[in-house]
């Protein structure tokens, strides 16, 4: 999976979603802001918005990746956060 164009993937839906447009181009709420490469982030963690099965795509980063095997649920959550 090319990670470049996931996060490009992310970054485009963000107009699209309406929890994420509501935050654009700055964030209003205090538990938003935005990373220095433009990315979304709610409560420090990076926001992916539920549009075009970005989150199952990022799932599978992480849980399908050969160097990452599969340890269990928590641990495959653990690795997404």
């Amino acid at each position: 999976m090319d990670l470049e164009q996931l996060t490009k993937d992310i970054r485009s839906t963000y107009p699209h979603d309406p929890v994420s447009s509501t935050q654009l181009p700055t964030p209003s709420a205090p538990k938003w802001s935005l990373s220095e490469d433009g990315m979304l982030l709610l409560n420090e963690r990076l926001y992916v918005p539920d549009h075009n099965d970005l989150r199952l795509q990022v799932l599978q980063y992480k849980h399908d990746h050969p160097l990452t095997g599969h340890y269990g649920q928590n641990k495959t959550i653990e690795l997404i956060r």
